[in-house]
Protein backbone atom coordinates (compact mmCIF):
# COMPACT_ATOMS: atom_id res chain seq x y z
CA UNK A 1 0.00 0.00 0.00
CA UNK A 2 1.22 3.53 -0.63
CA UNK A 3 0.26 6.15 1.65
CA UNK A 4 0.15 10.06 0.98
CA UNK A 5 3.04 12.06 1.88
CA UNK A 6 2.44 14.45 4.94
CA UNK A 7 1.46 17.74 3.96
CA UNK A 8 4.19 19.40 6.20
CA UNK A 9 7.27 17.37 4.09
CA UNK A 10 5.77 18.26 0.86
CA UNK A 11 6.15 21.73 1.57
CA UNK A 12 9.42 21.60 3.36
CA UNK A 13 10.04 20.13 0.00
CA UNK A 14 8.52 22.73 -2.27
CA UNK A 15 10.96 25.30 0.09
CA UNK A 16 14.13 23.22 -0.33
CA UNK A 17 13.85 23.07 -4.22
CA UNK A 18 13.18 26.82 -4.23
CA UNK A 19 16.37 27.35 -1.66
CA UNK A 20 18.49 25.88 -3.85
CA UNK A 21 17.36 27.05 -7.17
CA UNK A 22 18.04 30.61 -6.32
CA UNK A 23 21.34 29.61 -4.58
CA UNK A 24 23.10 27.50 -7.52
CA UNK A 25 24.51 30.25 -9.22
CA UNK A 26 24.94 32.41 -5.96
CA UNK A 27 28.64 33.86 -4.37
CA UNK A 28 29.61 31.37 -1.61
CA UNK A 29 28.29 32.64 1.06
CA UNK A 30 25.01 33.10 -0.53
CA UNK A 31 25.15 28.80 -0.86
CA UNK A 32 25.87 28.87 3.16
CA UNK A 33 22.84 30.76 4.01
CA UNK A 34 20.82 28.47 2.04
CA UNK A 35 22.31 25.38 3.43
CA UNK A 36 22.11 26.87 6.71
CA UNK A 37 18.44 28.09 5.92
CA UNK A 38 17.63 24.55 4.49
CA UNK A 39 18.78 22.56 8.06
CA UNK A 40 16.41 25.00 9.54
CA UNK A 41 13.51 23.82 7.23
CA UNK A 42 13.93 20.68 7.64
CA UNK A 43 14.72 20.99 11.53
CA UNK A 44 10.76 22.01 11.79
CA UNK A 45 9.78 19.16 10.23
CA UNK A 46 7.26 17.27 12.37
CA UNK A 47 8.26 14.15 14.55
CA UNK A 48 6.87 11.16 12.41
CA UNK A 49 7.38 7.70 13.34
CA UNK A 50 10.05 5.75 11.37
CA UNK A 51 9.11 2.24 12.35
CA UNK A 52 5.50 3.05 10.63
CA UNK A 53 5.29 1.98 7.46
CA UNK A 54 2.59 4.50 6.97
CA UNK A 55 5.61 7.36 7.17
CA UNK A 56 7.76 5.58 4.65
CA UNK A 57 6.20 7.45 1.44
CA UNK A 58 7.29 10.93 3.36
CA UNK A 59 10.25 9.49 4.78
CA UNK A 60 11.72 8.35 1.20
CA UNK A 61 10.72 12.38 0.16
CA UNK A 62 12.78 13.75 3.49
CA UNK A 63 15.86 11.33 2.66
CA UNK A 64 16.14 12.56 -1.10
CA UNK A 65 16.27 16.21 0.47
CA UNK A 66 18.57 15.33 2.92
CA UNK A 67 20.94 13.67 0.40
CA UNK A 68 20.94 17.39 -1.51
CA UNK A 69 21.55 19.13 1.37
CA UNK A 70 24.47 17.05 2.81
CA UNK A 71 25.88 17.10 -0.75
CA UNK A 72 25.73 21.37 -0.80
CA UNK A 73 26.52 21.40 3.28
CA UNK A 74 29.70 19.65 2.29
CA UNK A 75 30.48 22.03 -0.96
CA UNK A 76 30.04 25.09 1.10
CA UNK A 77 31.68 24.21 4.14
CA UNK A 78 28.81 24.08 6.43
CA UNK A 79 28.48 21.66 9.33
CA UNK A 80 25.19 19.18 9.59
CA UNK A 81 25.90 19.10 13.53
CA UNK A 82 23.52 22.29 13.79
CA UNK A 83 20.47 22.40 15.18
CA UNK A 84 20.48 19.70 17.13
CA UNK A 85 16.64 19.39 15.83
CA UNK A 86 18.36 18.60 12.59
CA UNK A 87 20.28 15.91 14.39
CA UNK A 88 17.46 14.30 15.39
CA UNK A 89 15.59 14.32 12.62
CA UNK A 90 19.19 12.67 11.18
CA UNK A 91 18.88 9.88 13.52
CA UNK A 92 15.28 9.44 12.04
CA UNK A 93 15.54 9.11 8.34
CA UNK A 94 18.80 6.28 9.38
CA UNK A 95 16.29 4.42 11.10
CA UNK A 96 13.89 4.75 8.52
CA UNK A 97 16.44 3.83 5.82
CA UNK A 98 16.95 0.59 8.37
CA UNK A 99 13.74 -0.40 9.23
CA UNK A 100 12.68 0.37 5.24
CA UNK A 101 15.34 -1.97 3.73
CA UNK A 102 17.44 0.60 2.57
CA UNK A 103 20.63 -0.26 4.36
CA UNK A 104 22.91 0.67 1.77
CA UNK A 105 22.14 3.97 1.50
CA UNK A 106 21.65 4.20 5.76
CA UNK A 107 25.17 3.22 6.00
CA UNK A 108 26.70 6.16 3.67
CA UNK A 109 24.58 8.72 5.50
CA UNK A 110 24.86 7.54 8.58
CA UNK A 111 29.39 7.55 8.19
CA UNK A 112 28.98 11.00 6.83
CA UNK A 113 27.13 12.54 9.77
CA UNK A 114 28.98 10.62 12.53
CA UNK A 115 32.18 11.66 10.81
CA UNK A 116 30.55 15.25 10.60
CA UNK A 117 29.68 15.24 14.20
CA UNK A 118 32.23 13.58 16.13
CA UNK A 119 35.05 16.62 16.05
CA UNK A 120 32.24 18.93 16.25
CA UNK A 121 30.02 17.80 19.56
CA UNK A 122 31.83 14.75 20.88
CA UNK A 123 32.62 10.78 20.25
CA UNK A 124 30.43 10.33 22.88
CA UNK A 125 27.91 12.91 22.47
CA UNK A 126 24.49 11.02 22.52
CA UNK A 127 23.88 12.23 19.18
CA UNK A 128 26.82 11.17 18.12
CA UNK A 129 26.68 7.74 19.66
CA UNK A 130 23.38 7.48 17.68
CA UNK A 131 24.54 7.73 14.38
CA UNK A 132 27.45 5.28 15.11
CA UNK A 133 24.84 2.49 15.98
CA UNK A 134 22.58 3.64 13.30
CA UNK A 135 26.04 2.75 10.70
CA UNK A 136 26.39 -0.30 12.69
CA UNK A 137 22.75 -1.47 12.32
CA UNK A 138 22.86 -0.95 8.55
CA UNK A 139 26.20 -2.60 8.45
CA UNK A 140 24.47 -5.67 9.79
CA UNK A 141 21.12 -5.64 8.02
CA UNK A 142 23.09 -5.54 4.64
CA UNK A 143 25.19 -8.28 6.10
CA UNK A 144 28.40 -7.13 6.97
CA UNK A 145 28.62 -7.45 10.37
CA UNK A 146 32.23 -8.10 10.62
CA UNK A 147 32.64 -4.44 9.86
CA UNK A 148 29.58 -3.64 11.96
CA UNK A 149 30.66 -5.46 14.90
CA UNK A 150 33.81 -3.21 16.49
CA UNK A 151 31.27 -0.40 15.91
CA UNK A 152 28.87 -1.85 18.53
CA UNK A 153 31.48 -3.40 20.81
CA UNK A 154 32.73 0.80 21.34
CA UNK A 155 28.86 1.76 21.57
CA UNK A 156 28.65 -0.93 24.22
CA UNK A 157 31.38 0.10 26.18
CA UNK A 158 30.94 3.52 26.10
CA UNK A 159 27.47 3.12 27.50
CA UNK A 160 28.51 0.95 30.13
CA UNK A 161 31.04 3.08 31.26
CA UNK A 162 29.27 6.12 31.18
CA UNK A 163 26.21 4.90 32.41
CA UNK A 164 26.60 1.50 33.87
CA UNK A 165 25.13 -2.23 32.69
CA UNK A 166 21.95 -1.59 33.63
CA UNK A 167 21.45 1.64 31.61
CA UNK A 168 18.24 1.52 28.98
CA UNK A 169 20.96 3.07 26.67
CA UNK A 170 23.74 0.20 27.84
CA UNK A 171 21.12 -2.28 27.57
CA UNK A 172 19.89 -1.63 23.93
CA UNK A 173 23.58 -1.34 22.86
CA UNK A 174 23.65 -5.09 24.63
CA UNK A 175 21.05 -6.34 22.23
CA UNK A 176 22.65 -4.72 19.03
CA UNK A 177 25.78 -6.47 19.74
CA UNK A 178 23.87 -9.91 20.40
CA UNK A 179 22.14 -9.60 17.06
CA UNK A 180 25.58 -9.12 15.37
CA UNK A 181 27.11 -12.33 17.11
CA UNK A 182 24.52 -14.38 16.10
CA UNK A 183 24.59 -12.74 12.55
CA UNK A 184 28.39 -13.99 13.00
CA UNK A 185 27.33 -17.06 13.68
CA UNK A 186 29.22 -17.19 17.07
CA UNK A 187 25.95 -18.39 18.48
CA UNK A 188 27.63 -19.66 21.95
CA UNK A 189 29.51 -16.21 22.92
CA UNK A 190 25.25 -14.69 21.63
CA UNK A 191 23.87 -16.93 24.46
CA UNK A 192 25.78 -15.86 27.50
CA UNK A 193 25.43 -12.32 26.32
CA UNK A 194 21.76 -12.61 25.58
CA UNK A 195 21.26 -14.42 28.43
CA UNK A 196 22.60 -11.56 30.92
CA UNK A 197 20.65 -9.30 28.83
CA UNK A 198 17.47 -10.43 29.21
CA UNK A 199 18.17 -11.19 33.08
CA UNK A 200 18.97 -7.70 33.27
CA UNK A 201 16.42 -6.21 30.81
CA UNK A 202 13.61 -7.97 32.58
CA UNK A 203 14.59 -6.34 36.03
CA UNK A 204 15.67 -2.72 34.77
CA UNK A 205 12.53 -2.23 32.17
CA UNK A 206 10.43 -5.12 32.83
CA UNK A 207 9.22 -8.14 30.26
CA UNK A 208 6.75 -6.02 28.22
CA UNK A 209 9.45 -3.22 27.17
CA UNK A 210 10.87 -3.11 23.61
CA UNK A 211 14.22 -3.94 24.66
CA UNK A 212 13.64 -6.56 26.54
CA UNK A 213 11.79 -8.34 23.87
CA UNK A 214 14.72 -7.53 21.48
CA UNK A 215 17.17 -8.94 23.81
CA UNK A 216 14.50 -11.86 23.82
CA UNK A 217 14.42 -12.09 20.19
CA UNK A 218 17.97 -12.20 20.20
CA UNK A 219 17.98 -15.51 22.61
CA UNK A 220 15.29 -16.59 20.70
CA UNK A 221 18.03 -16.56 17.68
CA UNK A 222 20.94 -17.88 19.69
CA UNK A 223 18.81 -20.76 20.41
CA UNK A 224 17.52 -21.48 17.02
CA UNK A 225 21.37 -21.16 16.20
CA UNK A 226 22.12 -23.70 18.06
CA UNK A 227 19.49 -25.74 16.71
CA UNK A 228 17.42 -25.83 20.03
CA UNK A 229 14.44 -25.08 18.04
CA UNK A 230 11.86 -26.08 20.66
CA UNK A 231 13.30 -23.41 23.08
CA UNK A 232 13.30 -20.49 20.14
CA UNK A 233 10.04 -21.60 19.55
CA UNK A 234 8.55 -21.28 22.78
CA UNK A 235 10.50 -17.81 23.01
CA UNK A 236 9.07 -16.47 19.67
CA UNK A 237 5.97 -17.53 20.58
CA UNK A 238 6.19 -15.50 23.75
CA UNK A 239 7.50 -12.45 22.19
CA UNK A 240 4.80 -12.45 19.41
CA UNK A 241 1.88 -12.94 22.42
CA UNK A 242 3.41 -9.53 23.78
CA UNK A 243 3.73 -7.47 20.94
CA UNK A 244 0.42 -7.98 20.03
CA UNK A 245 -0.81 -7.64 23.10
CA UNK A 246 1.48 -4.17 23.59
CA UNK A 247 0.75 -3.16 19.95
CA UNK A 248 -1.81 -4.98 18.34
CA UNK A 249 -1.91 -7.83 16.00
CA UNK A 250 -0.91 -5.73 12.55
CA UNK A 251 1.93 -3.75 13.58
CA UNK A 252 5.10 -4.86 11.72
CA UNK A 253 6.90 -5.86 15.00
CA UNK A 254 4.09 -8.17 15.38
CA UNK A 255 4.09 -9.33 11.80
CA UNK A 256 7.89 -10.02 11.82
CA UNK A 257 7.83 -12.18 15.27
CA UNK A 258 4.81 -14.28 13.57
CA UNK A 259 6.90 -14.35 10.87
CA UNK A 260 10.18 -16.16 13.32
CA UNK A 261 7.16 -18.58 14.59
CA UNK A 262 6.70 -19.61 11.14
CA UNK A 263 10.67 -19.85 10.10
CA UNK A 264 10.91 -22.21 13.43
CA UNK A 265 7.81 -24.35 12.31
CA UNK A 266 9.12 -24.98 9.00
CA UNK A 267 12.90 -25.84 10.44
CA UNK A 268 11.00 -28.26 13.22
CA UNK A 269 9.28 -30.16 9.79
CA UNK A 270 5.99 -28.43 10.79
CA UNK A 271 5.20 -27.14 7.50
CA UNK A 272 1.48 -27.58 7.39
CA UNK A 273 1.53 -25.26 10.86
CA UNK A 274 4.09 -22.74 9.07
CA UNK A 275 1.51 -23.04 5.75
CA UNK A 276 -1.13 -21.66 7.89
CA UNK A 277 0.42 -18.97 9.50
CA UNK A 278 2.12 -17.96 6.21
CA UNK A 279 -1.18 -17.52 4.06
CA UNK A 280 -2.73 -15.59 6.63
CA UNK A 281 0.97 -13.79 7.32
CA UNK A 282 1.61 -12.70 3.73
CA UNK A 283 -1.59 -10.02 2.77
CA UNK A 284 -1.28 -8.72 6.06
CA UNK A 285 2.67 -8.27 5.77
CA UNK A 286 1.94 -6.91 1.66
CA UNK A 287 -0.63 -4.80 2.80
CA UNK A 288 1.05 -3.10 6.28
CA UNK A 289 4.50 -2.84 4.46
CA UNK A 290 4.08 -3.00 0.55
CA UNK A 291 4.75 -6.08 -1.74
CA UNK A 292 8.72 -5.18 -2.13
CA UNK A 293 9.53 -5.27 1.39
CA UNK A 294 11.92 -8.06 2.37
CA UNK A 295 9.82 -9.54 4.95
CA UNK A 296 6.73 -10.27 2.62
CA UNK A 297 9.24 -11.50 -0.10
CA UNK A 298 10.51 -13.93 2.17
CA UNK A 299 7.08 -14.32 3.76
CA UNK A 300 6.24 -15.79 0.23
CA UNK A 301 9.18 -18.02 -0.63
CA UNK A 302 8.38 -19.63 2.74
CA UNK A 303 4.84 -20.12 1.91
CA UNK A 304 5.94 -21.66 -1.58
CA UNK A 305 8.85 -24.40 0.00
CA UNK A 306 6.61 -25.45 2.55
CA UNK A 307 3.73 -26.04 0.02
CA UNK A 308 6.06 -28.14 -1.91
CA UNK A 309 7.61 -29.72 1.33
CA UNK A 310 3.71 -30.78 1.90
CA UNK A 311 3.10 -32.19 -2.08
CA UNK A 312 1.20 -29.26 -2.97
CA UNK A 313 3.10 -28.06 -5.84
CA UNK A 314 0.27 -26.77 -8.60
CA UNK A 315 -0.77 -24.01 -5.19
CA UNK A 316 3.47 -23.70 -4.93
CA UNK A 317 3.33 -22.85 -8.28
CA UNK A 318 0.53 -20.34 -7.63
CA UNK A 319 1.93 -18.22 -4.67
CA UNK A 320 4.14 -16.02 -7.23
CA UNK A 321 1.18 -14.84 -9.20
CA UNK A 322 -0.56 -13.72 -6.27
CA UNK A 323 -1.85 -15.08 -3.10
CA UNK A 324 -2.85 -18.67 -3.47
CA UNK A 325 -6.87 -19.19 -2.54
CA UNK A 326 -6.52 -22.52 -0.16
CA UNK A 327 -7.04 -22.98 3.26
CA UNK A 328 -5.73 -20.81 6.58
CA UNK A 329 -6.79 -17.73 8.69
CA UNK A 330 -8.64 -14.85 7.10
Amino acid sequence: MTHPVDPAVENAHTDMVYLFRRSTTAEPAGMAAACRAALDRLAALPTLDPDDPSTWTSYALITADVQTLIGYLREAGVPSSEPERFRSLMIRVLRYLYVADRAELGALLAERVRSDWEPRIGGSHVHTLAAAARLAACLHARGDSKQARPVFERILLLWSRKHGDDHPDTLLAACNMGACLNQLQDYRAALRLNTGTVQRCERRLGKDHHTTILATENLAGSFFGLRELETALMLYRDIHQRLERGLGENSLETLNAQANIAITLGALGGHEAARIIDTGLLPKMERVAGKDYSGAKDTRVRLEMNLRALGRDEEADEVHGGIPKFGGPP
